[in-house]
């Protein structure tokens, strides 16, 4: 097994990052920047040079991710937003009603006859009817107060009957880390670290 995959394998130690294994400096800048981002990369000085220069290299045309081969590293990947709370589907983006536009959905929606513990509508109305129909509760997800629309189809200016389902909608929650890296560990299982690139 190289070193990496011991480093990998256990506590994330900045301090082994120079005794990587290099094939070519490449690899060995995408090994620093596997190390790197495994950890608390904001809070390790000698991290940054390796990640700075990464997100430098983002911004140039034809940008390739840095890998890792000693650890089978991937490139890595970017999602906005966390899954939607259990039973909860994801649909829709609020930003762009387009079909096909690519953008990520950022709603959750649930029928109402299927909300239950650990979601509990509290307070009532906390908007009351707006034009569409709709109106705003305030609902408890996972001990988190959360703000939802309800609205029962069909229920807008252009059908005022109303007669169809309702459901509760929210905002799908953000990621704090919302790129994430896949490599071997020390015993070759496929591991998954979440990172965030703010600077420090």
């Amino acid at each position: 097994m190289t070193i990496l995959k011991y480093l990998l394998g256990g506590a994330v130690a900045i301090a082994g990052a120079a005794a990587l294994p290099s094939q070519s400096k490449a690899s060995e800048w995408g090994c620093q920047v596997l190390l790197c981002l495994s950890g608390d990369w904001q809070g390790t000085p000698s991290c940054h040079p390796p990640v700075y220069k990464l997100i430098a290299a983002m911004e140039a045309p034809g940008f390739n991710w840095p890998t890792c081969p000693q650890a089978n590293s991937s490139a890595a990947r970017f999602e906005k937003y966390e899954d939607c709370p259990s039973g909860w589907q994801t649909v829709g983006n609020s930003e762009s009603d387009r079909p096909g536009s690519g953008q990520e959905p950022n709603i959750c929606r649930i029928a109402a006859g299927r909300l239950s513990l650990p979601v509990v509508v509290k307070n009532g109305a906390l908007g009351g009817n707006r034009g569409d129909g709709s109106r705003q509760v305030q609902i408890e997800i996972d001990g988190k107060g959360v703000t939802a629309t309800i609205q029962t189809a069909g229920n807008d200016r252009r059908h005022s009957l109303g007669n169809g389902p309702t459901y509760y909608t929210i905002s799908r929650p953000m990621r704090g880390k919302p790129w994430f890296i896949q490599y071997d560990d020390a015993k070759g299982v496929r591991q998954k670290s979440w990172f965030n690139l703010n600077m420090p």
